[in-house]
């Protein structure tokens, strides 16, 4: 079966149109309203008479964060921009939140708080709704920070290291299951989250690992093809050749040992086919 829908998954902080200068040194310069990972998002969308829906179930700031994101893609040109701020599986399965995201084309998780996302959606009319969408339709779904760690079937929790010291071990959860056999990180450069997703892909194998640095994405086509979008790069950490590792082991002094795992640095306008592993 042919995906017909598109995601995009964005390593958070992505410029919304309001940044005086760049918060790192850029790979790749882009203009917001030209090139920006939000335009991309906009460019996506097959209708550009159809609504926009900003979900933001996972943020604490709700409301400045939806406004934020109404200015932004109203001043790339898309009108129709509408916040759905869902706090329940209730409200998430209402008749006109269905009916909204029936006739939107394209919907946007913003950042937070993952678990609120997969406690909200995970196996509701709205989950079911938009996967039904996303495989038969050409309807996109984005997500930022959280809301792109939510997309996969297995997904890294909690968000933050709170310790400031390496986690000891990698919690997993299901996710949304949008895309299979991945693990996606975000904020992956600034935060140090390297080793935390090459424990998780040396922990599941058949997993890849997508880590997405600040104001960088993927594009994910017909549930393969992957494009590289952002000023900054993509990690991505195969696990399929993997050897031997300590990593059941290293978890109480921290010191981590694997062998023959595959690290692919992917920038802006870069391809990869996520079924057969391999850059295009």
């Amino acid at each position: 079966m042919i995906v017909k829908g598109t995601l995009i998954a964005i390593g958070g902080n992505e410029d919304k149109g309001t940044r005086r200068k760049p918060l790192h040194v850029q790979d790749t310069p882009h203009h917001f309203v030209s090139s920006g990972i939000l335009y991309r998002v906009v460019s996506e969308i097959k209708n550009p008479k159809s609504s926009l829906e900003v979900i933001t179930t996972a943020s604490s700031i709700p409301e400045k964060v939806g406004s934020t994101y109404l200015r932004a893609f109203r001043k790339l040109g898309h009108a129709r921009t509408d916040v759905l701020p869902i706090t329940s599986r209730e409200e998430a399965d209402a008749p006109e939140v269905l009916e909204r995201i029936a006739k939107a084309g394209a919907v946007m998780f913003s950042g937070g708080d993952q678990f609120k996302l997969t406690s909200v959606f995970r196996d509701t009319a709205f989950a079911r709704l938009i996967h039904e969408r996303y495989l038969q339709d050409t309807f996109v779904i984005a997500g930022t920070s959280a809301g792109a760690m939510a997309m996969s079937d297995l997904m890294i929790y909690p968000a933050e290291e709170k310790t400031g010291r390496p986690s000891t071990s990698v919690p997993l959860y299901s996710g949304l299951a949008l895309v299979h056999e991945a693990i996606i990180d975000t904020h992956f450069l600034v935060r140090g989250r390297f080793r935390r997703l090459a424990v998780a892909v040396a922990e599941n194998p058949t997993h890849i690992g997508i880590g997405l640095e600040e104001d960088t994405g993927i594009i994910i086509r017909k549930g393969n093809k992957l494009e590289t979008i952002g000023s900054g790069l993509v990690t991505l950490i195969d696990g399929r050749s993997l050897q031997e590792s300590n990593y059941t082991v290293a978890r109480a002094s921290h010191d981590i040992f694997i062998e023959n795992m595959l690290v692919h640095i992917l920038r802006h306008g870069n391809n990869f086919t996520l079924r057969d592993m391999k850059i295009s």
